[in-house]
């Protein structure tokens, strides 16, 4: 039942943008689906969020859903326990704070993807339908490796120190 309503959105017009066009690459790599949207979503919703200074729809998404979260008192309680707070988080990093708590997998690495796949990945998801789909839509490799590096989880990564 869950898929038939999920399906219904994608055929209604609602577009899954970079967080899908990478988690289908890494589908057959073996990686289930739900995990691949706990890993990615997150870095996408930043990277969106950096990059879309100019688009203010962006901004106002995002900014309704992180009121939404912020809302929900389990959820405040959560983020506040990760240290965040509503003046200076992004939606990225809610859902990261969201995700770990329930302990799912943050990075690549814990599902078994190297660092060395990235090019390779960053490749494959400019050919899927939904890179294009992104508010700020994936045309080269650079955006997507930028959203990978993200969550390498890998100690040499240039990103590895920060939480996402």
């Amino acid at each position: 039942m869950g898929v038939l309503l999920t399906m219904k959105s994608a055929r209604g017009g609602v577009l899954m943008g970079g967080s899908h066009a990478i988690g289908h690459q890494l589908g057959p790599m073996g990686i289930p689906h739900g995990i691949t949207s706990c890993i990615m979503c997150p870095a996408v919703m930043k990277w969106n969020f950096e990059n879309g200074q100019n688009e203010p729809r962006i901004r106002e998404k995002q900014g309704k859903t992180q009121g939404i979260l912020w809302s929900e008192e389990t959820a405040a309680q959560t983020f506040a326990e990760a240290g965040l707070k509503r003046e200076t988080t992004d939606l990225g990093d809610l859902l990261d704070a969201f995700f770990r708590a329930l302990g799912m997998p943050r990075t690549l690495k814990e599902v078994g993807i190297e660092a060395s796949e990235i090019d390779k990945l960053a490749e494959r998801t400019l050919a899927d339908w939904w890179a294009g789909t992104n508010p700020i839509p994936l045309k080269n490799i650079a955006q997507v490796k930028s959203i990978l590096e993200m969550v390498v989880g890998d100690s040499g990564s240039a990103n590895s120190s920060k939480r996402l």
